[in-house]
């Protein structure tokens, strides 16, 4: 069966996937497994010009300044960037370019926990996913542009991310980051080293640390806890792009509104990833 909704019809208090959930039968497709392993990081092979990524990212943060993570204490000068997306009915006075850097409702803590409960209704606010719909300013207006419109799927809350450790003191460094993004079949998250160094790792739970190196492309299961983080209270950086997907259904921005593709229930959002559904260049797993 196909399926579209039209963002415009969907009602409060709906954020739009748990519309989608309540009014498809995908809830029975979430017992579908892939043989891949994504409980901790994998390494994904690729023929994607990394460093042509590296510049038009430069670009977009010459062109646009860092905003720190915006939570109920203040913007956070340890985490933050750009954002990818937005949602042009954000219930939140955000500038486009940050809108999917947190919400000054929430403490650090329940945004880590994924927690919502001081919202009367989350839709169009930072918990709305896929209301993230649009691409912002910093990506139509650099070169970015080209390489987020070269995926086949289409791009939901989505950021270019920079922690900076100089602002993470040393006692902190071992809660640093710990949280949970949705489920695979929400949300399929794709991450790309942009800047960093040996002092920067990245980490699932009960998984050993490991760091992730610039010319190299990862995904796991981020629906389990996990956090990037860094080891040295220097005064350095590390930037990496978080792209999230909508697997199963594409967005058609002239109608505004999102339909199940050919691959609703039928391919496990991993193993599109891997087959190239996602990126035509993105080809397997190392």
């Amino acid at each position: 069966m196909k399926y579209k909704f039209y963002v415009r019809d969907i009602p409060e208090p709906y954020p739009i996937w748990k519309y989608i959930l309540e009014n498809t039968d995908i809830l029975k497709h979430y017992s579908m497994e892939s043989e891949i392993d994504s409980s901790d990081i994998i390494e994904l092979s690729h023929n994607i010009d990394i460093a042509e990524i590296v510049e038009s990212a430069k670009e977009m943060q010459d062109k646009f300044e860092f905003k720190g993570w915006y939570t109920s204490e203040g913007n956070s000068q340890a985490y933050g960037g750009l954002s990818l997306v937005y949602n042009p009915d954000l219930k939140e006075d955000i500038d486009t370019n940050y809108q999917t850097l947190g919400t000054p409702t929430n403490s650090k803590r329940d945004f880590f926990w994924a927690q919502n409960q001081k919202f009367s209704s989350i839709k169009n606010t930072y918990y709305d996913s896929y209301a993230f719909r649009k691409l912002a300013p910093c990506v139509t207006e650099t070169s970015f542009n080209n390489f987020i419109r070269s995926f086949d799927r289409s791009l939901i809350r989505s950021r270019i991310a920079t922690i900076n450790s100089k602002f993470v003191p040393s006692k902190y460094q071992d809660k640093f980051g710990w949280h949970k993004d949705e489920l695979l079949f929400e949300n399929l998250r794709i991450n790309i080293p942009i800047s960093t160094d040996e002092t920067f790792k990245m980490q699932v739970e009960n998984k050993e640390p490991q760091h992730l190196p610039v010319g190299n492309i990862y995904s796991w299961d981020t629906n389990l806890p996990h956090r990037a983080f860094p080891t040295s209270e220097e005064d350095r950086s590390r930037t990496h792009l978080v792209l999230g997907f909508s697997p199963w259904f594409d967005y058609n921005d002239d109608e505004d509104c999102y339909f199940s593709n050919e691959f609703y229930g039928e391919m496990h959002p991993l193993d599109m990833l891997v087959t190239g559904k996602v990126h035509p260049k993105i080809t397997g797993i190392k």
